[in-house]
């Protein structure tokens, strides 16, 4: 997402993107990636949850040659803007170079879902640090409507907008489909609890009985419940009617879409996930729930099916649906694509972005 990104703004804007990845471990630099420079920075926070103190002298005993270091850092690559995505307290960093005097640019904070719902269900001190920090940021994006307005919630008087995430189309919408024997359903999402893998579970074992052929591919980034995952497919007896793929690149992304007929997503919370338009520019009828920022992306039986959280029976009728009703699962994924490839390109996000750079204050 944040490489993407980085792309489209070295193609359209003024700016030279690099993408610095906050990390202690001292290997070599890193190689650039499709063109863009990947630079290890170690930025350190002023504290850490579960040991303020200890964290806190830390950062004290080393902040003025971290300061020294950063400050030559932005120098030397005369850096006008720090965007910071998944930000962490590091972020506490550049807010202190700008009040002595050391870094003249913008500080823009994204955020992209589980990181501001952590934030939220912070008490005490780290909860007012990350509020100072949010106001004090010249822009606060959010990549959904919904989740804007939980900021601002949070920190009433920061600058907050909201930019939807965008995806790759030509990536996606030029690979062939690739229908394979029987009804294949797909699901991609990290190994969470979140992502509702057992939901789904719980749902195709009730569809196997109306459609025996069916077959569910999940596919993710492992997670804490992937062990838990396999094996609930043991216990369901599902060992021959379901695969699971682990660390799939995304490059490989459209191929396995492109073998599937619906695409699954019934999610506990989400952010934006660019997941749903991938599937839309491949042309895939989609189920999903009305968590955070989907509602602002699928119309329920106009471009896809919106089910209740955590209701296997409802999410297996939709999934019947669309396996049986080709009529319907056609008109479905063809609304979607449409929608999808319209409005949500990571050129058109990049637009977005440099716009509110440039009025950010």
């Amino acid at each position: 997402m944040v490489l993407s990104l980085a792309e489209q703004l070295r193609d359209q804007g003024d700016y030279h993107p690099a993408i610095a990845v906050t990390t202690w471990d001292y290997s070599p630099q890193p190689s650039p990636v499709r063109g863009i420079e990947i630079v290890n920075l170690r930025l350190r926070a002023p504290f850490v949850a579960g040991r303020v103190l200890r964290s806190f002298l830390s950062f004290l005993s080393t902040l003025p040659s971290d300061v020294k270091t950063f400050a030559s850092f932005l120098r030397e690559r005369r850096i006008e803007v720090i965007n910071a995505h998944f930000p962490d307290l590091n972020v506490f960093m550049p807010l202190l170079l700008r009040a002595m005097g050391l870094f003249r640019g913008k500080l823009v904070l994204s955020f992209h879902g589980a990181d501001i719902v952590a934030i939220g269900r912070m008490r005490g001190l780290p909860r007012a640090v990350w509020r100072h920090l949010i106001t004090r940021a010249n822009l606060t994006v959010a990549c959904s409507e919904a989740m804007a307005r939980s900021i601002c919630l949070f920190a009433p008087t920061a600058r907050v907008t909201f930019i939807h995430n965008g995806m790759s189309i030509r990536l996606f919408e030029g690979a062939a489909r690739n229908r394979q024997r029987g009804h294949r359903i797909l699901h991609v999402g990290k190994f969470e609890h979140k992502k509702a893998q057992d939901i789904l579970l719980r749902a195709f074992q009730i569809l196997k009985q109306s459609v025996p052929d069916a077959f569910l591919v999940l596919v993710g980034a492992p997670g804490p419940e992937l062990e838990k995952v396999r094996a609930q497919i043991s216990d369901l007896a599902l060992d021959h009617s379901v695969e699971v793929h682990v660390g799939v690149p995304h490059e490989r992304m459209p191929e396995i879409m492109a073998g599937a007929d619906i695409f699954v997503l019934p999610s506990r919370a989400e952010g934006f996930p660019v997941v749903l338009l991938e599937a839309g520019a491949l042309g895939l009828p989609v189920v999903t729930t009305p968590v955070n920022g989907i509602p602002e992306m699928i119309e329920h039986q106009k471009t896809g099916l919106v089910v209740p959280v955590e209701d296997p029976v409802e999410l297996e009728r939709a999934m019947r649906l669309l396996l049986t009703d080709t009529a319907t699962a056609d008109r479905l994924a063809q609304a979607w694509h449409e929608r999808a490839v319209t409005n949500w390109s990571w050129d058109r996000t990049c637009r977005r972005y440099l716009d509110a750079i440039a009025t950010a204050e």
